[in-house]
């Protein structure tokens, strides 16, 4: 498993390639490195920084947008690549990557390890002080591993499916009504479609009794600060949460029909809903390829529970 060490300025993160995923992309970039440039903030992509003397990576791109790994929906800590120019851009928050015409396609090539939010504090600063110069260079140093469920704040459920299991956080700050509903319905047992509008979207079809209180949806707005002062409020900032975007292991529930949804790859579901909680323990590709098997040998039981360590 080969890695990277992107700096940005004086903070360095390490990211990991997905060369099972994106062989021959992941190769060309790794041939070019070391590289940097400067990059700048994006203005149609969201929280996302790119590049602007794109490394020459000579993709083949008569079948775009079919293209090695594919992504529309970008999380925190992605680092994609436009394969029509070699744009590189890495993400500090949920976004797309859009032009004037709307999204495009890229190739996911890495994702970062560890704490990203110093690498997306700077980022987000960019905005206010323009380009910054980022390099990218091989044999980045693992970061350090950490047990996202022995640290998880919320409670806690475990998902039984198909002979595995995989612990989830109850995001509790966030959507408290939605959370308590679910845990007060717990032990759940269903059974799992895809869904037919939403992508790679799982339906854990269970009964959830309606909250005593109905969610109040309102935006997560955060304080933003420049060189040590206040300068305003925003609902777009970086989100270590991630709560407007929906990306693989987020659990979503929504106000309009029953059960729980599990995003495992490239899906968004819309309406009305709420995030309710995120798988923190456990392979989400091992629960990809389960789930991807339902459309062709139909539906499987799931299994929720309390987790009690």
């Amino acid at each position: 498993m080969r890695r990277i060490t992107i700096k940005l300025e004086d903070v360095s993160i390490t990211a990991r390639l997905l060369d099972d995923a994106a062989p021959v992309t992941c190769q060309r970039l790794w041939e070019r490195l070391p590289y940097a440039d400067r990059f700048t903030h994006s203005i149609w992509s969201g929280l996302m920084v790119h590049s602007n003397d794109h490394p020459r990576l000579d993709l083949d791109v008569s079948r775009y947008p079919l293209v090695e790994n594919p992504v529309g929906f970008i999380a925190s800590g992605d680092v994609v690549v436009w394969p029509p120019s070699g744009a590189l851009a890495v993400a500090y928050g949920p976004t797309q990557f859009r032009w004037l015409t709307g999204p495009w396609v890229v190739t996911k090539v890495a994702e970062m390890e560890g704490d990203i939010e110093p690498f997306a504090a700077l980022a987000y600063r960019m905005m206010f002080e323009g380009a910054r110069t980022l390099s990218i260079g091989r044999d980045g140093a693992a970061g350090p591993t950490t047990d996202l469920a022995a640290g998880a704040k919320g409670r806690l459920v475990e998902i039984e499916y198909e002979g595995m299991t995989w612990i989830a956080e109850l995001l509790e700050d966030e959507a408290p009504e939605y959370c308590q509903a679910v845990w007060d319905a717990l032990p759940l047992e269903g059974q799992t479609t895809i869904t037919h509008s939403s992508g790679e979207v799982l339906h854990f079809w269970c009964t959830i009794p309606e909250p005593k209180s109905a969610p109040k949806p309102s935006p997560r707005i955060l304080p933003v600060e420049y060189r040590g002062t206040k300068v305003g409020v925003t609902s777009v900032a970086f989100d270590p949460k991630s709560m407007r975007g929906q990306h693989p292991g987020d659990l979503v529930w929504g106000a309009t029909w029953n059960g729980i949804r599990i995003v495992f790859g490239q899906g968004r579901f819309g309406g009305p809903e709420g995030k309710l909680g995120r798988i923190v323990k456990g392979d989400i590709g091992a629960f990809a390829e389960k789930a991807r098997r339902i459309p062709w040998e139909g539906s499987r039981v799931m299994r929720m529970r309390r987790y009690s360590g």
